[in-house]
């Protein structure tokens, strides 16, 4: 028609900040839960600035884009990290407050739940038809429900920690391949 006009997105794609952030998160929170970092430290770290943080203004801008599962997906993962840091803080005195720590079964239901979420959000994923981001999705119901079995008493923290790692790692893995993907290098996704 006349007087239309077209309006092209050029922006780039925040997803991968996103899966940055959850790969980062995950990656350090499994190398603790294997014992091979000896502190939270860095795991709290990354859960606030990366898990937290980037996942959040990741979800933020897909919703700008119209993208309605990585907005939600996003947003409340990274909303999952916070809240995963305050809980791990909270018993140290964050605010001047101290609370005592979450008991195992409280955790256990709280990862049960979200991992509950998460395998919703999984079948979302087949529909998206991005094989990268299925296997993401599915690794991610594996580290909710495996950490919910160690909080419950059923599976070792080593166990529950090596499945977050691969976690971890296949979400670097994707976020690095839809960088080099936009700027032409072809990397399976």
């Amino acid at each position: 028609m006349d007087g239309e006009v077209t309006i092209k997105d050029t922006t780039g794609s925040p997803a991968p900040l996103g899966f940055l952030g959850l790969g980062f998160a995950a990656a350090f929170a499994g190398l603790l839960n294997m014992g091979m970092i000896p502190d939270a430290l860095m795991v709290i770290a990354m859960a606030i600035m990366l898990g937290g943080l980037a996942e959040v203004l990741a979800g933020i801008q897909l919703f700008k884009k119209g993208d309605t599962f990585g907005a939600t997906a996003f947003t409340i993962f990274g909303f999952w990290w916070l809240g995963f840091a305050y809980i791990n803080l909270a018993p140290a005195g964050l605010f001047n407050a101290p609370m005592a720590a979450a008991s195992a079964t409280s955790m256990g239901f709280f990862t049960l739940v979200w991992g509950i979420i998460a395998t919703l959000l999984t079948i979302v994923t087949l529909k998206i038809g991005v094989m990268g981001i299925t296997v993401v999705f599915v690794l991610l119901d594996l580290t909710f429900f495996s950490n919910a079995l160690v909080f419950f008493g059923i599976l070792p923290l080593g166990i529950a920690g090596l499945i977050t790692l691969i976690t971890g790692l296949a979400s670097l893995y994707l976020a690095t391949a839809l960088v080099m993907n936009a700027v032409g290098m072809k990397m399976p996704i």
